[in-house]
């Protein structure tokens, strides 16, 4: 029993005295609970819609107020399709609700009064949600009517439903370009995590500095070796997706070209930094997962709606390259070349791949310190 307290205080000291450990046992747990009880939200209960109203608006101001009331729609008015639609475009907002010129009419002379519904399917749940939460409020809405003017509207309130982007609502149209996305984190970034962590561990990373070769010119060369591996198995699940699983693709190939070379850009960056400073391959797959893969999958708002996070979360959430990169993939699969996130975004990965470049110059250093 001697030996055996004495080898469990001796592992307790090992365990105190690696980061890695308490990384795993205390920090790791602490950041997902923290993430999974926060930033996630299945509900969407705050759908940025827009609201046009071709009519009279004195005569249907208690639908107007049932939807600006509403806590599960966050409504902005608009005074055109065209401007509501160029926002629906953008992504500024995920549906449209339109209140046409003949709606106060035909509802008040017990006819069939029609409100449009336009949502972005591009995420199908998004649209579903929106959808329903119409279908709730104007339902709400026509029983206050109704008992208002003391009338039976037999044939009441229609939503005519448009699904923009994609039609059929199929999951596999939004999940496949953001997994794309989130796989081409997980290759970047471990990639170069644990294979320069390696040359770290074996000492084959300091030869090499010691060589005629100047800093510039190994960092350069790594990158460029990891970015046609990485660019490879990004094209790989590319062709899977639009060829074999039929997701369709309505934008440049050009265009997605290099929007995902700056992304790996980025990726790459991370994970040579993070090797860099750890120089560990176990540290590094664990620090590689927590701060790249794990952000990727949960706060990019490929999966979950960014919207419907807290605050503080959504801007932590500018910070995580992927947040950049899928909205550029999924309207380049889903709609086509949208440019306003096209660069805007683009000149986001660059300036923040540059910026990784520059750091993981200046912390590589060309000695065993």
């Amino acid at each position: 029993m001697r030996i055996i307290k004495s080898l469990v205080y001796k592992e307790f000291l090992q365990i105190i005295r690696d980061p890695s450990s308490i990384m795993i046992a205390v920090i790791l747990p602490f950041i997902l609970i923290s993430i999974f009880a926060t930033a996630i939200n299945l509900d969407n209960n705050s759908i940025k819609t827009g609201l046009v109203i071709d009519g009279n608006r004195q005569q249907i101001n208690d639908i107007i107020n049932s939807f600006e009331g509403s806590k599960y729609l966050n409504i902005v008015r608009y005074d055109s399709r065209k401007e509501a639609q160029h926002d629906l475009v953008n992504r500024n907002i995920r549906a449209i609700v339109i209140i046409p010129n003949n709606f106060a009419k035909n509802f008040v002379h017990n006819q069939s009064a029609d409100i449009q519904v336009i949502t972005d399917a591009s995420d199908p749940n998004i649209a579903l949600f929106a959808s329903a939460y119409v279908q709730g409020i104007v339902n709400t809405a026509q029983k206050i009517l109704s008992s208002s003017y003391g009338y039976n509207y037999a044939n009441g309130i229609q939503i005519e439903q448009i699904s923009w982007f994609n039609p059929e609502l199929k999951s596999r149209y939004f999940i496949l370009p953001n997994s794309i996305a989130i796989i081409m984190t997980l290759i970047g970034m471990l990639l170069t995590a644990l294979v320069i962590a390696r040359e770290w561990e074996r000492g084959t990373m300091e030869s090499l500095l010691t060589t005629k070769a100047s800093k510039i010119q190994i960092i350069t060369a790594k990158y460029i070796s990891y970015y046609i591996l990485a660019l490879s198995a990004s094209a790989f699940c590319s062709f899977l997706s639009i060829v074999i699983f039929d997701v369709p693709f309505r934008g440049s190939y050009l265009i997605y070209f290099i929007t995902s070379s700056l992304f790996l850009f980025v990726s790459i960056g991370l994970g040579f930094i993070i090797s860099t400073l750890t120089r560990n391959q176990f540290l590094a797959s664990v620090t590689a997962a927590m701060f790249g893969f794990l952000p990727a999958v949960v706060l990019s708002g490929g999966l979950f709606e960014i919207s419907s996070m807290p605050g503080i979360i959504q801007k932590i959430t500018h910070i995580i390259p992927a947040t950049h990169f899928i909205p550029i993939i999924k309207n380049l699969f889903m709609a086509g070349n949208i440019w306003p996130i096209i660069i805007s975004e683009g000149i986001y990965l660059f300036i923040y791949g540059l910026l990784m470049f520059a750091i993981l110059y200046h912390i590589t250093k060309e000695n065993l310190e």
